[in-house]
């Protein structure tokens, strides 16, 4: 194509003569710039097009998978016995894998802080119905004090990294320390339901969450020895 009025010869992609100036007319007769441009050859494009299997659609599915099981535990456990003898062991384990698998999934953006809390109360529900379930003694000594223990440490945890900025070294220290405190509380327990011997095993957890929770506090407080310890392995 060539300029009408000083005959330059232009690029296909010209709306306009690079010389002189004058607009190019299109091919249905309109000036590339003083007239109405031309539609485009194809529509906008709209964005992404999501094909896939819509999100609530899936967790309805995931949902009816737990439920079929549930119930036919039940069923058969009161057909064959005539009472929940074993159903209660498989139905409790799916409702509460449930609880924390799929639950939060139903949220938006789930707050660890609430699910945290909710899945222990889950576990403890599940445990306090064992414990009724096989004539047992053990829930208020044993799994109630450890249950709830590991449930603050765990939640305060997930709180402080979540609304706090920095200090991770210092919350994940102290959480290593009481994670070794736990299992002494845990060996108490023990011995307070079933009388057995004191420290046998607590001793080793807690001299290994000791040294490394005092670990992680020494490379929080000393700011160079973190600082070469990141250049060194890079993160």
């Amino acid at each position: 194509m060539y300029c009408f009025k000083c005959g330059v010869e232009l690029a296909d992609s010209e709306k306009k003569c690079p010389l002189c100036g004058t607009p190019v007319p299109t091919l249905d007769g309109e000036r590339g710039e003083a007239g109405k441009e031309a539609a485009p050859p194809y529509p906008p494009y709209p964005g992404e097009v999501s094909e896939g299997i819509p999100r609530n659609g899936l967790l309805f599915v995931l949902s009816c998978l737990f439920f079929l099981p549930f119930c036919l535990c039940l069923l058969c456990d009161m057909k064959i016995n005539g009472e929940v003898v074993w159903s209660g062991y498989a139905s409790g384990a799916l409702a509460l894998l449930y609880v924390i698998a799929v639950l939060p999934c139903w949220f938006r953006r789930p707050n660890p802080v609430i699910f945290v809390p909710v899945d222990f109360a889950a576990a403890g529900l599940y445990l306090l119905y064992v414990n009724f379930a096989t004539g047992g003694h053990w829930f208020l000594t044993l799994a109630l004090p450890v249950l709830g223990g590991a449930a603050l440490i765990t939640t305060a945890v997930v709180a402080l990294l979540r609304y706090t900025r920095g200090g991770e070294l210092f919350i994940l220290g102290g959480a290593t320390l009481l994670v070794g405190g736990l299992s002494v509380l845990t060996e108490g327990m023990i011995r307070l339901t079933f009388g057995v011997r004191m420290f046998r095993w607590s001793v080793y957890p807690l001299t290994a969450c000791t040294l490394l929770g005092l670990m992680l506090l020494v490379i929080g407080i000393c700011r160079p020895f973190r600082e070469s310890l990141k250049r060194r392995f890079f993160f």
